[in-house]
This record gives structure tokens, C-alpha cells and sequence, in this order.
């Protein structure tokens, strides 16, 4: 029995070792499921986690009205922007354009009188080496230039008034000897109180010699270069008076609508009105 019963202890020890073991295991192995299933079963903290997604993410709505209103608004301020702009820079290119065109005007016209002169100065030599009636504004016809400017120009108006009257074939000598003084007026006083009288006497009297070229050049001298000064009115009627006896019956109308649209109390804009009632 001793000897059965010293076989039977050591047995018995084992087995409750083994399962003292085994519960412990058992234990530790719920205790870990248990505390796995509560973490995994735990819901995140909703605060935190959106706190972290706005953070690091943000949040951006296309149908968001506050910030589609603030993009619309910006979008039509730059068009509007973009707009002024562009009107900017139509005018600037309208102002360039004026200013060229005006330019080109004046470039043109100083070529017709610098080719006038050199047949005035031909003419003039002719006059003295053959003592032949010289050809136009001929020097040696041309009476001593006064002092003044005031006396010059007085003295070509009255060499102008005392050949209307004369037969065509004593009108021309003196006309010449006017175009002549009226010439000198300009070049002596190129920004005189006369000057642009002057330019439009040449004008008138190029015209009474069916001279229409050289007319209507002398003639836009004074809307071109003179654009505030009395005779511009006149200066109009006349190169609408000229573009009709050249046969462009539409510029002749042009310019005589700029007389009586931009100078209808001036009596060139009377004139105007009988003149292109007669063109229709």
C-alpha cells in the first residue's frame, strides 16, 4: 500500500499542477479576449477623430452656398476689371490713331507747300533772268514785306479786295503778289496773330484761280493745325466747296455737316445748310 500509495502521490501532483496551469492559462487567455473585444468594441472618440480629419484634411464642399457666392463675386469683379481695361486701351488706340492720321494730314500738306514753294521759287528766277511775267507768288512782282505783321497781312487783304472787281486777266498778277506777302506771313511768323488767316487767304485765293489742290491743302492747314481758332468754320465750308468741285460729292458732304453740327451759329453753317440742300 505504501508502495501504491508513494506511485499515486507524484501522479496526483502532476495533475494538479497541470491544472492549476491549464485555469491560470485559461485566465490569462479570457482576461486578454475580454480586454481586446472592449478595445475593439470601444467606438473612437468621435471629437477627437473629426478634430484630426478637419486638421489634417479639410473638409471642401462644391455646393457650399457662402463660398460659391465669394468665388462669383470675385469672378465678376476681375471681368469687370478686365472690362475697364479694355475700354482703356480702345481709347488709347482711338487717341494714337487720331494723332497718326493727323501726323500723316500735316506731313502731307508740308510736301504740297514745300513743292508749291519750289515752283514759286522757279517761277521767280525765270522772272528775273528773262523779264517775263513771272509764275506764281514770283518775288520780283512782290511788293516790300512791311515792318510788321499787322501791316503785312493788311497790306495782302487790300491787294485781294482791289482785284476782285478786275477782269480775270488783272486778277491774276495781283492774287500772285498776295499769295506772295500771305507766304512771307508764314514763314516770317509761324506762330503769328495772322497765321492762320493767312493759310486760308491762300486757300480762297488758289480757289478764284481753279487752283483745287493747292486750295484745298492750304485749307485743311487751318483745321489741322488751327483746330480753336475762328476760320476754322470758314476753312470746313470751303474744302466742302472744293471736294464737291472735285467731284466727291460725299466728303463735300462731310465736311459740310462738321460746319453746321460743330459751328451752327457761325455763318459759315448757314452757308453749309443752302449748300448741301443744293447737292441733293
Amino acid at each position: 500500500m505504501d508502495a501504491h500509495g508513494h506511485l499515486r502521490s507524484p501522479v496526483r501532483a502532476a495533475l494538479v499542477a497541470a491544472r492549476a496551469g491549464f485555469l491560470a492559462t485559461c485566465s490569462f487567455a479570457a482576461a486578454h479576449w475580454v480586454l481586446a473585444a472592449d478595445a475593439f468594441a470601444a467606438p473612437a472618440p468621435v471629437e477627437e477623430s473629426q478634430g484630426e480629419v478637419v486638421r489634417d484634411r479639410p473638409v471642401v464642399r462644391d455646393d457650399d452656398p457662402v463660398e460659391s457666392d465669394a468665388e462669383v463675386n470675385t469672378l465678376y469683379y476681375e471681368y469687370q476689371l478686365l472690362q475697364d481695361e479694355v475700354r482703356r486701351l480702345h481709347g488709347v488706340v482711338e487717341e494714337l490713331n487720331h494723332r497718326m492720321d493727323r501726323l500723316e494730314g500735316e506731313q502731307r500738306e508740308r510736301y504740297i507747300e514745300l513743292d508749291q514753294r519750289l515752283l514759286e521759287l522757279r517761277g521767280g528766277e525765270a522772272a528775273t533772268g528773262n523779264g517775263e511775267p513771272g509764275a506764281p507768288d514770283a518775288p520780283s512782282d512782290v511788293p516790300p514785306v512791311p515792318v510788321t505783321e499787322r501791316e503785312a497781312y493788311n497790306v495782302a487783304i487790300e491787294l485781294v479786295n482791289s482785284a476782285r472787281p478786275l477782269p480775270e486777266s488783272e486778277q491774276r498778277p495781283q492774287y500772285r503778289r498776295a499769295l506772295a506777302l500771305f507766304r512771307e506771313i508764314i514763314s516770317n511768323y509761324p506762330n503769328g496773330e495772322f497765321t492762320a488767316n493767312a493759310f486760308y487767304w491762300r486757300g480762297e485765293i488758289h480757289l478764284a484761280l481753279k487752283e483745287y489742290e493747292e486750295a484745298r491743302a492750304h485749307f485743311a492747314q487751318v483745321e489741322l493745325l488751327y483746330d480753336d481758332h475762328p476760320k476754322v468754320p470758314d476753312a470746313l465750308y470751303k474744302l466742302g466747296e472744293v471736294y464737291n468741285v472735285l467731284g466727291d460729292t460725299d466728303r463735300a458732304r462731310e465736311y459740310l455737316n462738321r460746319v453746321i453740327n460743330d459751328h451752327p451759329t457761325s455763318t459759315a453753317a448757314g452757308l453749309a445748310r443752302k449748300y448741301i440742300a443744293e447737292l441733293r
